[in-house]
């Protein structure tokens, strides 16, 4: 996807679209048209009753002569202010009245008194954000998910501070578009060696990026992350990630940290093999951390933060962890494994005790595709939340209605403690009956939680679009990059 900022309109030929927003006279480069169009395009408005509801809009051929073939007015109803969500909407529309249409090329009006630069910018980025399109295995042609539109001409005579605006959300697409690349990638051409590799290219980013083998492993005594990893011939890696905009603080701001099962059949406790294709994306967690990460170092955030990836995959064989073995994690704490289907738990607490170690963050955020009960309790519009911090938890709130990326603050206090509670090691890794699975699971986490501030999100919801949304084609989503990108630029830009 490409724009060109121009601050006058220099087209001869093309398409024109028009976002016309209610009680707006008409803008002046649709009055610069000439004047026969101009009135001819009054006119048509009037015939057809041109209103302002959402997704109104009017497709007109112009006159042989004119500077511009088509123009499309969009019909845009602004009360007072725009949100993002809004916005995003916005742009998201755009894209699918051109692709429908097949346009590749269109330049883009918008009236400088009703959209400033941010808003311009959140505009584009919706843009941009539904042209997604994971076609890499296609051979025919014919079965391609086709997005047409390739380039945009915005003219404005404040582009230099839409150019500026844009440079952040341009990073952050970025971010978002390697997390959804990632989670649709099949589990053969993404194994836990494949993700590692993939995150070490972002060392070009500025990133500092290291790789831990299963040897390293081993010497830091992650027994739980390894134990999960030991039924596969695909052998477990882990990796961190540092960005310092801040370098005059050793402390880290924030550490983001990943589950990265790149294939889950539950171990031996086999997963039902009808959906079991869609285990595919159960690393979905470490790909956030990865585009998080990305966007951050591409846009040179002010913070200093971290992250760290468990990269393994649930096989079962002959030498795969049995139900009722005991492992001893990273922190010394041990573990029955009831179910080795909850396997995710057990590489984050590994990794969560050791990114504590390394980076002693400030506030740590995990996600994860924990449980299937999280979809059970809130469905697939919200990630499921937990904290042990209530301010966090109330800022994220206000973050995920603030973009778009919803999460719902669940219970993880003390009074369940003993559904984790096991008869011979210091707590197993499933609860005791069928209810609060999730809460279940955050409360093992928990366990390996120090004195930080620290979140647990459960994205196995909404890390998989199941059909097309606004700014989120169908396939994966890329939730949680903005929602923890705008966490890092409202308190530090």
């Amino acid at each position: 996807m490409k724009f060109n900022f121009n601050s006058e309109l220099s087209r001869d030929k093309g398409v024109l679209l028009f976002v016309c927003v209610r009680n707006e006279p008409m803008h002046r480069y649709l009055t610069n048209l000439d004047k026969k169009n101009s009135s001819y395009i009054k006119q048509a408005m009037n015939v057809v009753n041109f209103n302002y509801k959402e997704n109104n809009k009017l497709d007109l051929i112009l006159p042989k002569g004119s500077k511009s073939d088509r123009i499309i007015i969009l019909g845009v109803n602004k009360k007072s202010s725009f949100s993002d969500i809004e916005l995003g909407k916005l742009g998201s529309t755009i894209t699918s009245i051109l692709n429908n249409k097949k346009i590749k090329e269109a330049s883009l009006i918008l009236s400088d008194n009703n959209f400033n630069a941010y808003e311009v910018a959140l505009l584009l980025y919706g843009i941009t954000l539904n042209t997604y399109r994971f076609n890499k295995y296609f051979s025919d042609k014919k079965k391609i998910r086709e997005n047409f539109l390739e380039t945009i001409n915005l003219f404005s005579p404040n582009f230099k501070n839409i150019k500026n605006e844009w440079k952040r959300f341009n990073a952050v697409k970025e971010g978002v578009f390697l997390t959804r690349d990632l989670v649709s990638e099949p589990s053969n051409n993404l194994t836990p060696l494949l993700l590692s590799k993939e995150a070490l290219k972002l060392r070009k980013t500025g990133l500092k990026v290291e790789q831990l083998d299963e040897k390293k492993l081993k010497q830091l005594k992650m027994g739980a992350l390894l134990g999960v990893a030991q039924g596969s011939a695909n052998k477990p890696y882990v990796v961190t990630l540092e960005w310092r905009g801040n370098k005059s603080k050793k402390t880290m701001d924030y550490t983001f940290v990943g589950k990265g099962v790149t294939f889950d059949t539950g171990g031996i406790s086999i997963k039902p093999s009808g959906g079991m294709e869609e285990m595919k994306y159960d690393m979905g967690g470490s790909a956030v951390v990865l585009g998080l990460m990305k966007a951050l170092a591409l846009r040179k955030t002010k913070a200093n933060v971290s992250g760290i990836i468990g990269l393994v995959e649930n096989m079962p064989s002959g030498t795969a962890q049995r139900p009722g073995d005991v492992v001893k994690s990273m922190s010394g704490q041990t573990i029955e494994v009831i179910n080795t289907d909850a396997e995710g738990r057990l590489v984050l607490a590994d990794i969560l005790w050791y990114a504590q170690q390394k980076f002693q963050p400030k506030k740590i955020v995990d996600l994860a595709t924990l449980t299937g009960a999280i979809i059970v309790s809130i469905g697939q519009e919200k990630a499921g939340m937990f904290s042990n911090n209530k301010d966090f938890a109330d800022e994220l709130t206000k973050l995920g209605l603030k973009v778009g990326e919803e999460v719902w603050n669940m219970p993880v206090d003390d009074s369940y403690e003993k559904d984790i509670r096991s008869d011979i090691a210091d707590m197993k890794n499933v609860g005791s009956g069928r209810g609060a699975g999730s809460t279940a699971g955050a409360i093992f986490l928990k366990r390996f939680i120090k004195n930080t501030i620290w979140m647990h999100l459960d994205i196995a919801g909404v890390t998989w679009a199941k059909s097309d949304r606004p700014m989120t084609p169908k396939g994966g989503s890329g939730f949680g990059v903005r929602l923890l990108d705008e966490l890092v630029f409202k308190n530090f830009k």
